[in-house]
């Protein structure tokens, strides 16, 4: 049980130390990053279109739900914003 807590203790910690990381919210439209390290929206984007790039679409910022949430849209090059 000692073992379970301080591993669970260590996870903790690490993922709170990580950078701006996208979360479960995200799909093939849409990505959504919880940005803890206040990273620019730039380097989101570069992280967005790696996420879209596996749908074959291209990100597009759409906004700041917060100061820590910031949420991209998946498109296809020839398709019309929201």
């Amino acid at each position: 049980m000692k073992r379970l807590i301080i591993s669970l203790l260590v996870l903790m910690f690490g993922l709170s130390a990580c950078a701006a990381v996208y979360t479960d919210a995200s799909d093939s439209d849409h990505v959504t990053f919880f940005n803890s390290d206040g990273a620019s929206i730039a380097s989101l984007t570069q992280q967005a279109n790696a996420y879209c790039a596996q749908y074959g679409k291209l990100a597009t910022f759409r906004k700041n739900d917060t100061a820590l949430v910031a949420v991209f849209d998946c498109r296809f090059a020839n398709q019309a914003p929201r």
